[in-house]
């Protein structure tokens, strides 16, 4: 969900004709034979951290995440790099991706991008109350077990939709838990309800120390935790031969 744009220069950071001038640096870069297009650079409230670039009509405007306003020149090389390529449909540089997410996945700008989320933006999902399992008394038994009652209180809810494909998510921004509705049904046993409420509350408990690594979320620690739930691979192939 996007709300408004955000036109003045970066605080701090680089001018809007500064970008785009490293815009037009970078679609050098693609060695095209067209020359390059005019750029407009605006900055724009995103939900969470976001960038587009579009071409209309012979221009190229290019919106960036009003979080990105303080990001030095390397990390908007990057990023114009990135964007463009994708746009003209080319293999984006490993140098570019590397940079931008050391950038993006910094614990200040997953701070910012969390707030952004939770001011910006809403959760839409059903109550935890379900036809055929309460999540809320699921978690706090599930709490007491696993986690000695110490994992902090998330919002829980059915989804709106029923997803085979997405059976849970956490979502930090909003320290919720959702989990498929097509799992809220009979012909599923309850281990395996428990088993993927499990594993989104790990994300919970993970995803809130310092060291926790957001480009690998299901590290080899967490694989670990994973599987001290009892009924781990009975939940496991019921999924894998079911869903």
């Amino acid at each position: 969900m996007n709300t408004q744009p955000e036109r003045n220069i970066g605080r701090g950071g680089l001018t809007l004709s500064q970008i785009g001038r490293i815009f037009a640096e970078a679609y050098h870069g693609l060695e095209r034979e067209q020359p390059c297009p005019s750029i407009g650079v605006e900055y724009y409230r995103f939900v969470g951290i976001n960038h587009t670039v579009r071409l209309r009509e012979g221009r190229l405007l290019v919106r960036l995440s009003d979080l990105f306003r303080r990001a030095p020149a390397p990390v908007m090389e990057a990023l114009a790099s990135i964007l463009l390529a994708k746009l003209y449909r080319q293999e984006v540089p490993r140098a570019a991706r590397a940079a931008y997410r050391e950038f993006s996945n910094s614990p200040e700008m997953r701070r910012k991008d969390r707030a952004s989320r939770r001011k910006r933006g809403r959760k839409l999902l059903a109550g935890p109350e379900g036809d055929r399992y309460d999540l809320t008394l699921l978690f706090d038994e599930l709490n007491r077990e696993y986690f000695k009652g110490r994992l902090p209180a998330v919002r829980l809810g059915w989804s709106l939709r029923k997803s085979r494909r997405i059976l849970g998510h956490f979502d930090p921004s909003h320290r919720s838990i959702t989990l498929s509705r097509w799992l809220d049904h009979p012909r599923v046993p309850e281990v395996v309800v428990r088993y993927v409420l499990f594993h989104e509350m790990l994300h919970a408990k993970l995803l809130a120390r310092s060291f926790f690594d957001v480009r690998n979320p299901h590290s080899r620690q967490f694989r670990e935790e994973e599987q001290t739930f009892r009924g781990h691979e009975e939940a496991r192939n019921w999924i894998r031969d079911c869903s």
